[in-house]
């Protein structure tokens, strides 16, 4: 068994939900402090560990604690049980629960270096809160460092080199019209499921649907009022489920039936299912507007370069009524602010305001820089290595812009299905990894 997949295993022993990094915070400082190497650990449970052995350009190894924690058994603790490692097929997986190779599986590879007496001058950041609130890199001290290539092991894929990320925009939109005030004996609960769902960047090209959008269409083709509208989760995830309450339905056999042979023919697993429910108050002025700017929404990569890669997208993730939660990615600062006018204008529009919520900064390495050509030399794979952009934030992205001068890039194992039960990481992939990190760091000079 490689050294990496036994610091996974310990690392699975504890409790590393996102927000509670402490024991993982203290693990990690129990592991320098056994070897007399310098770290340091900060409020935010952020742990920084440097080894020089030798005289050369200092290389940053960066990846994040924290895990999503996801279980198919209600009553598993992720505060205080262990999750269980499972070897199977080539791969490793968890025992009905998220596995956390995300990003688990890349804080092991660097303690693996850190284990080792290879020539290098490395500083290993650990940052906290990455699946959620990102608070551990947002508030790193970056004076705290002194190199500028930083490695992050937090992706998904082998043999590739991540040079570029999206920086992402959290929007909320809130409508400013008024419920209206009234009483309907007689109403419906409507509900759209059976769509995939997906992370909204790393998806983006894989067709998954949107159920707020395909919910709203159905809807116009009835003359009604909304008495309320809910679906998805999260801002950077397709909404798979939405539901709206309605006062009146009508052909609704026929209306349904047309439907469904539409979208079927791109969405196998769609469902419709409706339900009478009485005594249902309040209904929302302009319904229809409102169906209209929903079922109107650019929730779309809007942006391409010239490989026709995405660099601008948009995805309204979550409605709560006339509450809108929107994730925005883009890797061009222009389009961003130009896709930001374009929102504010069609929500103006329907008397929708946007907010600016919140931001996460992206990155960005040129092919021919030093890290980058390094990674490339080095790739021990057959097929070489090539360095493209990826749709997705990382939190890589706050480390350059606090220091403009700091080169990143990306590389990882296999990993599937992260954020599900059905997580696993390929063993032959991480040992793959593990020799391009050798390669690569002896031979960074």
């Amino acid at each position: 068994m490689s050294k990496t997949i036994q610091f996974f295993k310990e690392i699975a022993k504890i409790p590393r939900e996102s927000g509670n990094e402490k024991k993982i915070a203290e693990y990690l400082c129990k592991f320098a402090k056994s070897r007399n190497l310098e770290y340091t650990i900060d409020k935010y449970n952020n742990v920084l560990i440097r080894k020089k052995t030798a005289d050369r350009p200092g290389l940053i190894l960066q990846g994040h604690t924290d895990m999503v924690c996801v279980s198919q058994d209600s009553n598993f603790d992720f505060a205080n049980m262990p999750i269980e490692v499972i070897e199977e097929n080539g791969y490793l997986r968890a025992n009905n629960t998220t596995l956390g190779a995300d990003n688990g599986i890349g804080v092991a590879q660097i303690l693996n270096v850190l284990d080792n007496n290879w020539p290098y001058n490395i500083e290993a950041i650990f940052t906290a809160s990455e699946e959620t609130t990102m608070a551990g890199a947002k508030n790193f001290d970056v004076s705290k460092i002194e190199g500028k290539y930083l490695l992050n092991l937090d992706g998904f894929d082998e043999n590739l080199i991540v040079n570029e990320s999206a920086a992402y925009y959290d929007l909320i939109m809130k409508y400013t019209g008024r419920k209206v005030k009234a009483t309907y004996p007689n109403a419906y609960k409507v509900e759209l499921t059976g769509l995939a769902g997906g992370h909204s960047g790393y998806d983006l090209d894989k067709g998954r649907g949107n159920a707020i959008i395909l919910l709203a269409k159905f809807l116009l083709q009835f003359s009604c009022e909304i008495c309320e509208f809910k679906g998805g989760t999260k801002n950077n995830v397709f909404p798979s489920q939405a539901t709206a309450i309605i006062n009146s339905l009508e052909d609704i056999q026929d209306i349904e039936c047309r439907f469904l042979n539409e979208y079927r023919k791109k969405y196998s697993n769609l469902e419709i299912k409706i339900e009478k429910i009485d005594n249902v108050n309040d209904g929302l002025e302009n319904s229809t507007e409102y169906l209209e700017f929903l079922s109107n929404f650019p929730s779309k990569a809007i942006n391409y370069n010239e490989n026709d890669e995405p660099t601008t997208s948009i995805n309204l993730g979550v409605i709560n009524d006339t509450h809108l939660e929107i994730g925005m990615r883009s890797s061009r600062e222009r389009e961003a602010l130009k896709a930001i006018d374009m929102l504010d204008n069609y929500g103006k529009k329907y008397k929708l305001e946007l907010i600016k919520d919140d931001y996460q900064p992206g990155f960005y390495s040129d092919k021919n820089s030093k890290l980058i050509q390094k990674l490339v030399a080095t790739c021990p794979y057959p097929e070489p290595a090539k360095a493209r952009a990826l749709h997705i934030t990382v939190e890589a992205g706050f480390f350059q812009e606090k220091r403009k001068d700091i080169e990143i890039a990306i590389i990882s194992p296999n990993i599937e299905d992260a954020h599900s039960t059905k997580e696993r990481v390929n063993i032959k992939s991480i040992e793959m990894t593990d020799k391009w990190l050798e390669e690569f760091i002896k031979a960074f000079e």
